[in-house]
């Protein structure tokens, strides 16, 4: 694409019209005219960035990302107003996920039925006497994480992408 808009600013630097140019290219007569006023303007044949400016500095992202990582199971609203920005929830968001900090949104374990209850004496029974060469066969595996410090842990939480596993 940049060859192109070089041979347009080159062929009009050689004299040709916009209608030549357009001609010997094959182009239409639209973008041939926009590349010549934004060369003549800018000096530039690159894309314009088509995306507002950033709301957030350096310091107010490395700050968000201190204060989610101290407080994992805080929300972005908390966080907004805790570290007084004057974004939109969805920035606080979005400055997280760019950091490679998901939210996510804990597992709920089924509470244990009284046939969940039966089930395990029933199992403790059954193999309550097989020697340990069967049990050393066995592999038990459990999905609880924990953590060392007293965070609430019934609610969402923010976590790096490369921590959970994905």
């Amino acid at each position: 694409r940049l060859t192109t808009r070089g041979q347009i600013i080159v062929l009009r630097e050689e004299g040709l019209t916009v209608l030549a140019i357009v001609d010997r290219l094959a182009f239409l007569t639209s973008p041939v005219k926009r590349w010549i006023r934004r060369y003549a303007e800018t000096g530039n044949l690159t894309d314009l960035e088509d995306h507002a400016p950033r709301l957030t500095t350096r310091d107010e992202d490395v700050a968000l990302i201190v204060a989610i990582q101290n407080n994992p199971f805080s929300n972005a609203v908390a966080i907004r107003e805790a570290l007084h920005l004057d974004v939109c929830t969805q920035t606080v968001r979005s400055r997280l996920h760019e950091a490679g900090i998901q939210h996510r949104v804990p597992a709920i374990r089924e509470r244990q039925t009284e046939q969940h209850r039966t089930g395990r004496l029933q199992f403790a029974q059954q193999y309550g006497g097989v020697d340990p060469e069967f049990w050393s066969r066995v592999v038990f595996t459990d999905d609880k994480t924990f953590a060392s410090t007293n965070h609430d842990t019934t609610g969402p939480t923010y976590k790096r992408w490369l921590e959970v596993g994905m």
